[in-house]
């Protein structure tokens, strides 16, 4: 056993104070390798997050485009093939500012269908806008109704408001 101990006394006396010094060295070499791989490692992951944030908002928007495309088309099939919605939307007025209709005031005249994914049907709203008449004397005029639609996409934070011109062949 003495043997052993002045082994290592002899080997702890032939190092070094430099060598001493270096071991302490590598420990912190080590650990600031380490944290600039974490601090990669955390700004991918922040990447990743916000690629997946915009990607789900796309499709929310995509999704409140097609529920307020559907409720537009709706209300163009109303009121060309219904009588009864002609006659509501000749006496409706037009919308003061149709990106701030919140789709019940002023109420809506008719709601879309959209399916499951939307956190509320689309609605609708109809008006007149004037007569067009022909330039030639004696032609039968034309009635043009401005029809208004507002959708919701999964969230009701994504909301898309759409508008068309219906233009009504003379009876």
């Amino acid at each position: 056993m003495k043997a052993t101990r002045n082994r290592v006394r002899q080997s702890m006396d032939s190092v070094s104070p430099l060598n001493m010094r270096q071991r302490g060295a590598t420990l912190i070499v080590a650990l600031v390798m380490l944290l600039l791989i974490s601090l990669l490692a955390i700004g991918g992951m922040q990447g990743s997050v916000m690629q997946e944030r915009m990607a789900s908002n796309a499709h929310d928007s995509a999704i409140s485009f097609q529920a307020s495309e559907a409720a537009l088309r709706q209300s163009e099939n109303d009121i060309l093939n219904t009588p009864g919605t002609r006659v509501t939307a000749f006496s409706e007025a037009m919308l003061d500012s149709p990106w701030e209709w919140d789709g019940n005031n002023p109420a809506r005249s008719g709601t879309g269908v959209a399916g499951p994914d939307v956190s509320a049907q689309p609605a609708y709203h109809l008006a007149r806008l004037a007569d067009v008449c022909l330039i030639e004397p004696g032609q039968p005029c034309f009635e043009r109704y401005l029809a208004t639609s507002r959708a919701q996409g999964g969230s009701d934070e994504a909301v898309t408001v759409l508008q068309s011109t219906v233009l009504l062949p003379p009876e």
